[in-house]
Order: C-alpha cells, then sequence, then structure tokens
C-alpha cells in the first residue's frame, strides 16, 4: 500500500468579537485575559456611555427650553448654525443697535447694569494684571541675572536654567501635572530640610571618626609603652572606615560670593 502522509489540522483560533477588539483600543490600559474580566470592561464601558448620554440629554434640555423662550436667540443661534453668519453679524440681521442696550424700566434692565458693571471690573483687572505682569518680568529677569551672578553660572548655564523655568512655568500655567513636574517640586519644597539632614548626618559621622581616631591613637601609645595588649600580639589598628554616600554626594559644589 502507498504510504500515507499523516497530516494534522491545527484548529484556528476563535476570532475576537468585534466589540472586544472596539473595548481594547478604547481601554489600551487594560489587558483582559478572562470572560468575567471583559464582561467587567464591557460594564464599565456602558457606565461611561450611559453618563454621558444622560449629561447630553440634560444639557440639551436646557438649550431646547432657553430656545423655546427666546425667539430672537432662537433665530440668531439658527442663523449661526445654518448660514454660518457670525456671532455680531447675525445679531445684526435681527437686532437693532439700540435694542440691545436695556434702558431704565425694562423688565432686564437690572440684570443689563450688573452685567455691566461686571464686564466693567473684569477688564479693570485683567488691565492691572496685565501692567503687574510686565512689571514683575522687569523684576524677574534682574533677579534671575543676579542669581546667576551669586551662582556662578555662565551664559549657556543660565539660558539652561530660565529654559528650564520656562518649562516648568508652562506646565503649572496648563495644570500639567506630570509625575516629572510633582518630582521637581517636591524636590524644591524639602531641599533645606534635606540639606539639614544630610549636613547634620556628616557632622555625627565626622564625630564618630574623631572619636576612632583618638581610640586607634591611644592603642599605639600603650603598644608603645610595651602595655600587652589583649591575645597577645599588637594591638589592632582597624582601617578607617569609608563615609557612606548620600544623594548629594552627586550635585555639583555650589560656590557662594
Amino acid at each position: 500500500m502507498p504510504e500515507t502522509e499523516n497530516t494534522q489540522i491545527v484548529p484556528e483560533a476563535p476570532a475576537v468579537p468585534k466589540y472586544r477588539e472596539r473595548l481594547r483600543k478604547r481601554y489600551a490600559d487594560v489587558d483582559p485575559q478572562t470572560d468575567a474580566e471583559w464582561d467587567d470592561l464591557t460594564e464599565r464601558g456602558f457606565a461611561e456611555d450611559e453618563e454621558k448620554l444622560n449629561l447630553f440629554n440634560d444639557n440639551n434640555k436646557v438649550i431646547t427650553d432657553l430656545l423655546n423662550s427666546d425667539k430672537d436667540l432662537a433665530a440668531v443661534i439658527s442663523e449661526m448654525l445654518v448660514n454660518g453668519t457670525p456671532f455680531r453679524a447675525a445679531i445684526a440681521k435681527f437686532f437693532d443697535p439700540e435694542d440691545l442696550i436695556a434702558k431704565e424700566g425694562d423688565e432686564d434692565y437690572d440684570y443689563y447694569q450688573k452685567s455691566v458693571d461686571e464686564r466693567k471690573r473684569m477688564g479693570e483687572a485683567f488691565h492691572q494684571r496685565a501692567e503687574q505682569k510686565r512689571a514683575n518680568e522687569a523684576e524677574a529677569y534682574d533677579n534671575i541675572d543676579a542669581f546667576a551672578k551669586e551662582k556662578e553660572m555662565d551664559e549657556a548655564q543660565k539660558n539652561d536654567f530660565i529654559v528650564f523655568i520656562n518649562g516648568l512655568f508652562d506646565d503649572l500655567m496648563v495644570l500639567k501635572l506630570t509625575p516629572e513636574t510633582l518630582e521637581k517640586l517636591y524636590k524644591a519644597m524639602n531641599y533645606d530640610k534635606d540639606v539639614a539632614e544630610a549636613a547634620e548626618a556628616g557632622e555625627m559621622e565626622g564625630k564618630n571618626e574623631a572619636i576612632e581616631a583618638v581610640r586607634v591613637k591611644k592603642a599605639a601609645e600603650k603598644v608603645a609603652d610595651g602595655v600587652p595588649t589583649p591575645q597577645g600580639g599588637s594591638a589592632p589598628v582597624p582601617e578607617a572606615q569609608p563615609r557612606k554616600k548620600t544623594v548629594f554626594d552627586d550635585i555639583p559644589v555650589r560656590k557662594f560670593q
């Protein structure tokens, strides 16, 4: 009989359901392995979608009620959405400029005046803040120059320092609190305490080394005087213990004027 080839049929791996593929893309940081874990991830997705849908419906109702209560506003919004008309142009299409100014006796006069006053206060506060920022900026550059001189920075080091400050400032302005940013702030907050603790540890270590040196010296003097040492032989002279390294050993030595 002719020899037949023995072949094995390897079953194909079951296809991943499409909803699971979508979940995997949506939650790239999660790697479910069991059906139970997939069910939990599915439930998480449903809950988040339901929350977003409820929020959308609530907001949509508020907008719908507002547009139904003010037909003029609805006309302006419709003009902007349907025809792409800019806001002020859309208002000009339906309102005379005089109509936009509330007069005493109008039902919305008090609200109008409060809004005008608030806009003026906000404008004044913004102007004052801008003036203060310009003054602070000029003083900041003077302070950086003085600080760089005190730390004996060259121009390249000073520019690197300014780049570091700007990067940190930009992150804080947009509340970009990355682990790296938090680490920088934490080190800055604890710098004085860490330096003080390191100095105290170094002082204690120096005292211990001095005590050990005195002990070794006395032992050597006893040997020279002919006083026998325990177990015979000469007095052992222990090697000086190396100073323990601290996290501050890699920091460049700072020079102060």
